[in-house]
């Protein structure tokens, strides 16, 4: 993933190469889409005068799914385009990639597992606050049996994962006594247009992926957790200072965590978030690009395939797939 000044300033011809290279794995049809964006000035053009980090891909992809256009490249696209860009247009100006992939929870979870119980979790780029519910899912390690979180319901979503490498513990021994959010722009699970808008970031081809993502919603609609409204890093130290009250009033490890969030950042608001996380005493959990978290910035191998670095407290524990769907565990 690339952070958000490299959506601002890389040619937008090189942004949808990339990501092409990106979805390619897993979805075939954005790959396609985003060679054929890079090579038609008719679009590429269109796309490079956006503003800023609204010129990342998957923010124009989804606005293109979340409007049902052509999802093939050619003259239907073009004019298609030509006829409903204000629409397309004033949805990517007001939306983000919030991509709130449950899925991340079957490497998450065992590392909060690991951590001394109970756990106050506290997410910071919550989204729909997906993530912030690992004892309400169910996981598969490497096609094995299924193993319940604490507060799954039988009908849970199963959450499967490839692993190599040793586990630091199991998603079963985790136990959650308290969860919040905090998000510029919090999605309520059970609002039919914010789980569109959800369902439009998954990319095409990833039935199973977007049938989880579903089912999750379903779940966090019956007992959504609370997800405040706040930016980084700017209300990051009240939220720490809140997590560390509330944690030590219920007797509880807190923990700070978030996915492709800090990557949203300009350099020197990572480090204010580091510094602000660091000093507050909280157990630190980071699910980033290898390049984002500056204390972990090269110290987990590149193996050719895309990926995030796990991190707790400044330190890398795994390398994994960006949705969660396989772990190292270094």
């Amino acid at each position: 993933m690339k952070d958000a000044h490299a959506y601002a300033r890389k040619p937008i011809e090189e942004l949808y190469r990339w990501f092409a290279t990106e979805a390619g794995p897993t979805s075939p049809t954005w790959a396609a889409l985003c060679r054929w964006i890079a090579d038609t000035p008719a679009v590429s053009e269109r796309l490079d005068a956006l503003p800023g980090a609204k010129r990342q891909p998957n923010v124009f992809l989804g606005a293109l799914k979340y409007h049902d256009g052509p999802l093939v490249g050619g003259p239907e696209l073009i004019a298609w385009l030509d006829a409903h860009w204000p629409e397309v247009e004033a949805t990517i100006l007001s939306r983000a990639t919030q991509t709130n992939e449950p899925g991340r929870c079957a490497v998450l979870a065992p590392l909060l597992a690991s951590l001394p119980q109970p756990v106050a979790l506290f997410e910071v780029g919550a989204s729909a606050g997906l993530l912030l519910l690992p004892d309400r899912y169910r996981y598969r390690y490497d096609g094995g049996p299924i193993i319940a979180g604490r507060e799954a319901w039988p009908g849970a979503p199963v959450l499967d994962c490839a692993v190599t490498g040793s586990p630091p513990a199991s998603p079963a021994d985790l136990v959650v006594v308290h969860r919040e959010g905090l998000d510029a722009s919090p999605l309520p699970a059970d609002h039919p247009d914010e789980a569109r808008w959800l369902r439009s970031l998954v990319w095409p081809g990833e039935d199973a992926r977007e049938a989880r993502l579903v089912a999750a919603l379903a779940v966090a609609a019956l007992d959504p957790p609370p997800v405040l409204t706040g930016r980084l890093p700017d209300d990051l130290p009240a939220f720490l200072d809140h997590a560390v009250a509330t944690a030590d009033a219920l007797g509880a490890t807190p923990v700070l965590m978030h996915s492709a969030t800090l990557a949203y950042l300009e350099r020197a608001g990572r480090e204010a978030s580091q510094a602000a996380i660091v000093a507050s005493g909280v157990r630190w959990v980071s699910f980033e690009g290898g390049k984002v978290v500056p204390a972990l910035y090269g110290r987990v191998p590149d193996d050719g395939r895309p990926h995030f670095v796990l991190g707790l407290d400044c330190e890398p524990v795994a390398r994994c797939s960006p949705h969660g769907g396989w772990v190292d565990w270094l």
